[in-house]
């Protein structure tokens, strides 16, 4: 503790209190007890100039810093692992988004036994189905190309779009019609070794594989109707009326000076029925005719007053729990 109160004497103010000091013994005790009083005096208005509430909330400010300091410290690990798990979501939502286009849903369109029917792809094309055949198409097509595949006979009006091309695959893919925008006729039946397209319109493109893994192409142009034989891997191209091949549409059947044999699977196709010829000489019959919605019976009776050709159908009675089963038409000659 200072000697002297406030610590401003001067050397003489020091040097008079010295011996004033030393003239009386009791006077040093009293001196200390004089500072005493000075420095409690001096204490308590420091501590009355003070504010307490700032000193608080700077208190406050300082522990809140420390404590978001050490939140960060803790938050950054939980933050990388966070940031993790959202890469690692987003790359399966891209993954499965991926997934989801390389899946398409595939979807079958059939005509029932011995009718006909009509409906619109995806992409406005228009098919036309005959008895017994169905096309089947992804939804939605891939990105570069639209591809159907058909079994049995049908027609396609296609929808012109250049960067996708319109593809007809028939038979495992063994044949593909690629156009961009035309009307064409394709008959690709299971059972038949032979597959018909008749171009109506445009253009098309027929692309083959053969048993080799060769690829053969041909362009048809209209009015023309290639046959293909998947035995043999030949290909016939003949001038056609395009009406004649497409005239089922319309519940017609046009034959002209027509093999009595394609004459009959023309009526097998549409009326769903299977024919069995009892005599070879119906092979090298003839027939010209047009029928428009006739029952089978009424062409059956056709045939016998024009070609004595006699016919018995065998109606089927079993039921189709094994496979499809068939009406028979018997055929003879008298």
């Amino acid at each position: 503790m200072e000697v002297y109160p406030g610590g401003e004497a001067s050397a003489q103010e020091e040097e008079l209190m010295e011996q004033w000091l030393a003239e009386d013994g009791q006077r040093e005790k009293e001196l200390l007890q004089l500072a005493s009083l000075y420095y409690v005096e001096r204490t308590y208005k420091r501590i009355l100039s003070r504010d307490p509430e700032a000193a608080f909330w700077k208190t406050e400010q300082r522990m809140q810093t420390k404590r978001c300091r050490l939140w960060m410290q803790q938050m950054i690990p939980v933050a990388a692992c966070v940031a993790s798990l959202v890469v690692l979501a987003g790359t399966w939502f891209f993954h499965r988004e991926e997934a989801v286009e390389m899946s398409p849903q595939w979807v079958v369109r059939e005509a029932n036994a011995g009718m006909r029917t009509h409906f619109n792809l995806p992409d406005g094309t228009v098919v036309w189905l005959n008895s017994g055949s169905s096309v089947t198409y992804p939804e939605p097509y891939e990105k570069d190309h639209r591809r159907v595949e058909l079994q049995g006979e049908a027609y396609f009006e296609v929808t012109p779009d250049p960067q996708k091309p319109f593809i007809v695959s028939v038979r495992e893919d063994r044949m593909r019609i690629r156009v961009l925008g035309t009307a064409f006729n394709v008959q690709a039946y299971e059972e038949e070794n032979l597959i018909h397209t008749t171009l109506v319109s445009g253009k098309v493109n027929l692309e083959i594989r053969d048993g080799q893994g060769r690829v053969l192409e041909q362009v048809l142009n209209p009015s023309e109707k290639a046959s293909y034989d998947l035995v043999g891997g030949r290909m016939f191209i003949a001038p056609v009326n395009p009406v004649y091949e497409t005239a089922w549409m319309d519940g017609k059947l046009m034959f002209r000076d027509t093999p009595l044999p394609d004459v009959l699977k023309r009526l097998s196709h549409f009326y769903n029925v299977r024919f069995e010829m009892q005599d070879p000489v119906l092979e090298e019959y003839r027939f010209t005719g047009t029928f428009i919605h006739r029952q089978l019976f009424e062409i059956l009776d056709y045939l016998k007053i024009s070609s004595n050709i006699h016919y018995q159908i065998n109606q089927q009675t079993e039921d189709d729990s094994n496979g499809i089963k068939y009406t028979t038409v018997v055929l003879w000659k008298k």
